[in-house]
């Protein structure tokens, strides 16, 4: 049974059994982890592309890659505020409106990205030395984020389109799309981080672009799946396929909902993201050793807690389609065995970080400080990964219903009240391994405080869209 009939079914009153639903949780949970995964691995093999290059290559990129994340999760809220809608209206029977939200997400995304990027490349021009970043450093760092803000609009695309997929129930097509974005990306690395070079007798060319090759390949990558995504979009069979009559105007119904979506989810990833930033000043000062320790340990650690934004993707579909049809006992159900789920699978993934760490890390820098400084704090945040992954499934769900508001202060006092304040008035002082612990332990927190919102309820008492 596809997501359009059971939200048919649930709209009629019928009662779904736990087995049908554990298999619609499956089957658009596999394919968005699998997705993670590919997506995940793109960004080590990035890093190990770059790390080929030297430490200072890779500290580069560890110095803006908060600022980065801010700015994707500016562009996720986005995406966030138009999928929703689509979910819910869906959900509802709605299938008009639904296309009517497409529309305006596809000139909220030419309008919006592009002013987007236009502030990232001239604030890209000042952000090194705001971050104190060191002058060997500097300019590697500026082309970085300079090329990734210059095509945003493409980043956009692909989280607008893809999220506006699943939501609609369709996992497996923007799956399969991203994983194809991974190994464009690769290609593209492949001949603009390195000069031309002999391998196996033959002239390979290469641009040399070094690492801001590597932000040109990922945004290229981007370009090629963002446009690919629009036309099936548009034009594959299905419900959101146009059929002419479709509102291509800003409507106040669906900006006002966007907003209200939109808005919560912004403030939230930006709440996390300058919390970042800041800890990555804190960890710059600590010299280049420790800031490319810290970064190849995130992009190792984020492998372990991947299956989770799997699931999340996958809750936020289930629970928006639930609102829709006006279902509050399937949302709720879809909520805790979405929860469940991510669980368990980070409870696994969680072990083999520890027990792996030190080959991972390895893998990524042939730098043997960097490497024995990467495991010792992979090691202390495995234990939090599996309430980490509690937290970031609840989201995909409250997200779901419209709820947008617990998650921002959750995080706004988790973030800011346990972390940041913890690591400047007691930590720094420890190097990385004093930031770390105190990471594990706001995330211990955090976790648990999206479980007590999750069983309390009130995130389902939220309506459904007008």
């Amino acid at each position: 049974m596809n997501m359009l009939k059971i939200s048919e079914a649930m709209r009629n009153g019928e009662t779904i059994s736990v087995k049908t639903q554990m298999k619609l949780v499956v089957s658009l949970s596999v394919p968005a982890i699998l997705e993670q995964l590919v997506m995940t691995l793109m960004s080590y093999i990035d890093t190990a592309m770059v790390g080929s290059l030297g430490y200072e290559a890779t500290a580069a990129i560890g110095v803006v890659a908060s600022t980065v994340w801010l700015l994707n999760g500016i562009v996720n809220a986005a995406a966030v505020g138009f999928s929703v809608q689509v979910a819910q209206y869906l959900g509802a029977g709605r299938e008009q409106d639904s296309r009517n939200v497409l529309c305006q997400a596809i000139l909220f995304n030419a309008v919006f990205g592009v002013g987007l990027a236009v502030f990232a490349v001239a604030f890209g021009q000042i952000l090194p030395g705001l971050l104190g970043a060191g002058q060997s450093v500097r300019p590697y760092a500026r082309d970085y984020f300079c090329v990734i803000g210059a095509l945003l609009p493409f980043n956009m695309a692909c989280a607008m389109y893809s999220s506006i997929f699943r939501c609609s129930g369709n996992v497996l097509l923007p799956s399969l799309m991203n994983v194809g974005m991974c190994l464009l990306d690769i290609v593209f690395n492949f001949f603009l981080i390195y000069p031309s070079r002999q391998i196996g007798g033959f002239t390979v060319w290469g641009a040399g672009l070094g690492v801001k090759g590597a932000a040109l390949g990922t945004g290229l990558a981007q370009v090629c799946v963002g446009l690919a995504l629009l036309v099936l979009l548009v034009r594959k069979q299905g419900p959101l396929r146009l059929r002419g009559g479709e509102k291509w105007r800003f409507t106040k119904v669906c900006m006002h909902n966007a907003f209200v979506l939109a808005t919560p989810a912004a403030l939230e990833r930006t709440t996390l993201c300058l919390a970042q930033i800041v800890m990555t000043s804190v960890v710059t000062a600590m010299g280049p050793v420790s800031v490319a320790a810290n970064y190849v340990a995130v992009q190792t650690e984020s492998i372990c807690y991947l299956p989770a934004y799997g699931v999340a993707a996958a809750a936020t579909a289930l629970v928006g389609q639930s609102i829709g049809a006006g279902r509050a006992d399937m949302a709720k159900r879809f909520a805790y065995g979405t929860t469940a789920v991510g669980f368990a699978l980070v409870t696994v993934t969680g072990t083999l970080l520890f027990l792996c760490a030190p080959s991972l890390t390895r893998l990524l820098t042939p730098e043997t400080e960097v490497i024995n400084l990467s495991t010792r704090v992979l090691r202390i945040v495995a234990f939090s990964e599996p309430l980490f992954a509690v937290s970031i499934v609840v989201i995909g769900a409250l997200r779901g219903a419209g709820d947008g508001k617990g998650p921002f202060l959750i995080n706004l006092c988790s973030m800011w009240g346990i972390r940041v304040l913890t690591v400047l008035l007691f930590t720094r002082s420890y190097g990385l391994v004093g930031v770390w612990a105190t990471m594990t332990v706001e995330l211990v927190c955090r976790g648990c405080f999206f479980l007590v919102r999750l069983v309390r309820g009130r995130w389902v008492r939220t309506a459904a869209l007008s």
